[in-house]
């Protein structure tokens, strides 16, 4: 009779047109990583933590960023704000930690393009080297300033002896020899986000800063001027989320700002906003990436959701993160723009 009953209720809710809910779970708060195989339709759990004792995960993990070897797509450093630096040569399927950093706050990575056993990493207000593996680290830059953490790095991808590193008050440092000796060449006066080096010119250097706009070198780094008038049309334009390249077209960057996201096709001379479903200055955008094969193809996240244009912006899709925690950083293959990877924090992590 029960079974009737509840038949007949599935056949009416069919004849009207309705739809029956029977419940929706949320997700689990997990940080980590999460790894997409198809664009961001569906996401894997990407979590597996290997260790001298055995098996574990690094779900607990607040991921930073995630960054590429140049040289190989399934070799893989995650910077992350209390746990110490983690790495992946299976393409993000398991997880190992640079022991000797152990924990604390590790803010960029960069590894060095002719040779993968080189890895440079901030550490508060030092630089480390790693030159077998992150094996062993050695400390190659400190700044007596302890109140001046070293927030970026960065390797010439021609030279690969020429290294540059900003701190959070602004200061531009740069080494010609492996991080054996340093000089500051700039001071910009406000926290240095990133330092970005043009693939393609390497005398082209793009500095992003939280709050001052954007700096640009096209003199690897001898001299400096700002790229941001062309962002003073749109409000909160300057105050930095993410900059990136976008690797199918030169001299082409996507800003992520408090505004939205901006788009500039001509190395930041000028700048036009892309269109959200969201209105300008809404919601805060917390990573993004970008097809390297195809730029109309663009990624971004907030705390709780997933936007996706096949068609540079014209039209949205949305969907639910994977995880109740909050999206930290997005980033695409270099080789398979099928594949992407999502770093996820959890702000309630004590």
């Amino acid at each position: 009779m029960k079974k009737a009953i509840i038949v007949l209720a599935l056949a009416l809710i069919a004849t009207t047109g309705c739809t029956i809910k029977f419940g929706s779970k949320q997700p689990p708060v997990i940080a980590g990583v999460f790894k997409s195989f198809d664009k961001g339709n569906n996401w894997q759990d990407k979590n597996l933590f290997l260790y001298s004792g055995g098996t574990g995960s690094i779900g607990g993990v607040n991921v930073i960023s995630i960054n590429f070897d140049p040289e190989d797509n399934r070799a893989i450093y995650l910077t992350t704000d209390t746990s110490g630096l983690f790495y992946s040569y299976d393409g993000g399927d398991s997880w190992r930690k640079a022991d000797q950093i152990g924990d604390g706050l590790i803010q960029s990575v960069a590894i060095d393009p002719k040779n993968k056993c080189v890895i440079y990493a901030t550490y508060a207000n030092t630089i480390l080297k790693s030159t077998d593996c992150s094996r062993t680290w050695s400390e190659v830059y400190i700044d007596t300033r302890k109140d001046k953490p070293i927030t970026s790095l960065a390797v010439d991808p021609v030279d690969n002896l020429v290294i540059f590193a900003g701190n959070n008050a602004g200061d531009v440092f740069k080494s010609v020899d492996g991080g054996g000796n340093w000089q500051t060449i700039y001071r910009l006066n406000n926290q240095i986000m990133k330092i970005m080096i043009d693939a393609n010119d390497n005398r082209t250097i793009y500095i992003p800063t939280k709050s001052a706009g954007i700096f640009k070198s096209i003199s690897g780094g001898s001299d400096w001027f700002s790229i941001s008038d062309g962002l003073n049309p749109y409000s909160g334009a300057k105050e930095y989320r993410d900059l990136i390249f976008d690797l199918s077209s030169s001299n082409s960057l996507l800003l992520a700002s408090k505004y939205g996201l901006i788009k500039s096709n001509d190395g930041g001379q000028t700048w036009q906003p892309l269109s959200l479903i969201t209105p300008p200055t809404s919601v805060d955008i917390l990573a993004v990436t970008i097809s390297p094969k195809n730029n109309q193809e663009i990624y971004y996240s907030t705390a709780s959701t997933f936007y996706k244009t096949e068609d540079g912006g014209k039209n949205w899709i949305t969907r639910r993160l994977p995880s109740a925690a909050v999206a930290s950083y997005l980033v695409t293959d270099p080789l398979d723009s099928s594949v992407i990877y999502l770093g996820m924090t959890n702000p309630n992590k004590k």
